[in-house]
């Protein structure tokens, strides 16, 4: 069968490809199996880092949107940025608040599989999604220089989209090429707790139609976003908090559900602020901070195989981000060992070798545009700025001749 598109993967970023492939006459989609398989960070299995079937992560992501340019590695602009909000949220303005550390929340999160399905109803046969998984691609010349192959079959292409995720996307290439272009690391996002304040002013939560936003801050020179959140019961507590967290890890999926099963008070207050913007008013709050993690994992180029945390490595950014945090008075935290994954894993790839081998060239027929070849990501949540980077990079795509 051929195609002139074709898109390995079904998360963010893939949906951010075929969003912007909307001039190709024909585009497939191997979003992988219908019942997927996670992987973790560590033996516990209590926080993601990678999903290999349909809609990847994005089954799990809360929909967290930052409205800064801490990090613009897609090089986009405003206007760019504006449009594609305005795709999934178009009664929420927002131009007047890109550059500013705010974080949108939506009443209803993008969930990638939904969406392609849309657009597929859309595009009229000239989108098809195939619950398949990609085992291996080949190139060779001709007309068709793509070739994928699942279980069931073989596809040809003009150009590849590979958008399997930080874990999958390398070792899919090094079965198909043969080349190792794994690095040994991976960076990650660290949330971490600084301490807590009494008296700050409340956070401003602004309510919409589609979603609510809430006010972050920014320290000059640290990839850190740093958030207040209100501290009610045993959360008082200096740490309870984060000694919570890391015992349970980050909840997926109905978190508040899921909290109220654990009867938590202190955490089931904190996840309806973090989710409603609900009692912002406190007279105690925690700090917490977003912290961009350079080469936080040793990685062994297999999803399979547990990520071995580069503990030095991730406890210096996090203390830096201690030291510099913006509150008066604060009362630090006194286990700054403890720390969140933040399920935010990229830059897995080593470009140089992806390109000495024709991958991401201009024009090339492979185009790697998920997070694994992204390096500088800033501190604030990626997956909206990287589904608009895939975007963008398939938009600008010249359509095939045939």
């Amino acid at each position: 069968m051929d195609f002139e598109d074709i898109v390995i993967g079904s998360g963010l970023a893939a949906l951010g490809a075929v969003l912007g492939l909307e001039h190709s006459r024909s585009v497939l989609v191997l979003g992988g199996p219908h019942v997927g398989q996670y992987a973790h960070y560590d033996a516990r299995a209590t926080v993601p880092c990678s999903y290999l079937g349909l809609g990847g992560l994005g089954n799990a992501w809360h929909g967290v949107i930052p409205t800064g340019w801490r990090s613009n590695f897609g090089a986009a602009a405003d206007a760019d940025f504006a449009a594609l909000f305005a795709h999934f949220y178009p009664r929420t303005p927002l131009r007047k608040r890109l550059g500013q550390p705010h974080l949108f929340v939506p009443w209803r999160p993008i969930r990638p599989w939904a969406e392609l399905l849309r657009l597929q109803a859309q595009r009229a046969g000239r989108l098809v999604l195939q619950a398949e998984l990609a085992a291996g691609f080949a190139l060779a010349g001709g007309d068709w220089p793509v070739r994928v192959h699942t279980a069931q079959r073989e596809y040809r292409a003009r150009r590849l989209w590979l958008a399997a995720g930080a874990l999958h996307t390398p070792g899919l290439i090094e079965r198909s090429l043969g080349i190792r272009a794994a690095r040994e690391v991976v960076s990650d996002h660290a949330f971490c707790y600084i301490g807590q304040v009494d008296g700050a002013s409340a956070p401003v939560i602004e309510r919409g139609t589609e979603g609510l936003f809430f006010p972050a801050q920014h320290v000059a020179g640290l990839d850190a976003l740093y958030t207040l959140r209100p501290a009610r019961f045993a959360f008082r507590r200096l740490d309870f908090g984060i000694e919570q967290r890391a015992v349970f890890g980050l909840p997926t999926g109905n978190a508040v559900a899921k909290i109220a099963r654990r009867a938590s008070p202190g955490l089931l207050a904190e996840a309806f602020y973090n989710r409603f913007g609900l009692f912002p008013s406190a007279p105690r709050y925690s700090v917490y901070a977003q912290v961009l993690v350079p080469d936080a994992y040793a990685f062994s180029g297999l999803p399979a195989q547990p990520l071995q945390p580069r503990s030095a490595v991730i406890r210096a950014a996090t203390d830096a981000a201690r030291r510099l945090a913006p509150y008066a008075a604060l009362r630090p935290s006194q286990r700054a060992e403890l720390i969140i994954p933040g399920i935010h894993l990229h830059d897995s790839l080593d470009v140089a070798v992806l390109q000495a081998h024709g991958i991401n060239q201009p024009g090339a027929p492979v185009q790697v545009v998920d997070a694994s070849a992204c390096r500088g990501i800033g501190p604030e949540h990626h997956s909206f700025k990287m589904m608009l980077a895939a975007w963008q990079r398939a938009q600008r795509a010249v359509p095939a001749q045939a």
